[in-house]
């Protein structure tokens, strides 16, 4: 995968993401904190979810640390907020930084009981596609709940910028 693929991949997913925090802010503190009636964490464990996988990856491939936040990290919708707006900021860093050569380094994931060596590449793209699962598993629940999510289509996202100016801190709503 080329690096400016990956750039506007990245810009999706996080339009996706300020499309379903302007959702759940909507929600009320019960809502956001309740766990689902099919016994499903809430929507706050599972948003907490997203952005420790997240944080998780960009640290490990950028620093080589391995820490997997958890809810009493993220107690607050602010603290998330503040979190995910920093992790966005993180990430177009690292992408920005990585060389062809560094995109196609194969990472050996030790603290996982798994084989294989992925790419960085491939990695990346696993943060995206966990949270898309996430997004759509948190849709649902919206939906249950009387707040419809907003569109999070990525042919949504290329309308909006062919109208207007992505900004890089999104969740200032």
């Amino acid at each position: 995968m080329d690096k400016r693929s990956l750039k506007r991949l990245f810009n999706y997913h996080y339009y996706a993401n300020r499309q379903l925090w302007s959702s759940v802010m909507a929600l009320s503190e019960q809502q956001f904190t309740q766990a689902q009636s099919d016994g499903s964490p809430s929507i706050r464990t599972q948003i907490v979810h997203m952005v420790a996988n997240e944080n998780l990856w960009v640290n490990f491939l950028w620093h080589g640390e391995v820490e997997f936040l958890q809810e009493f990290h993220l107690p607050t919708r602010a603290s998330i907020q503040e979190e995910w707006e920093a992790l966005e900021e993180e990430i177009h860093d690292f992408i920005d930084e990585l060389s062809p050569a560094e995109l196609n380094r194969q990472v050996g994931l030790t603290f996982l009981d798994m084989g294989g060596s992925p790419r960085v590449w491939e990695i990346l793209l696993q943060i995206v596609s966990h949270a898309a699962e996430s997004r759509t598993r948190i849709c649902l629940y919206l939906r249950r709940l009387g707040s419809p999510p907003r569109a999070q289509n990525f042919t949504d996202f290329l309308d909006e910028q062919e109208h207007s100016t992505p900004t890089r801190h999104w969740m200032n709503l």
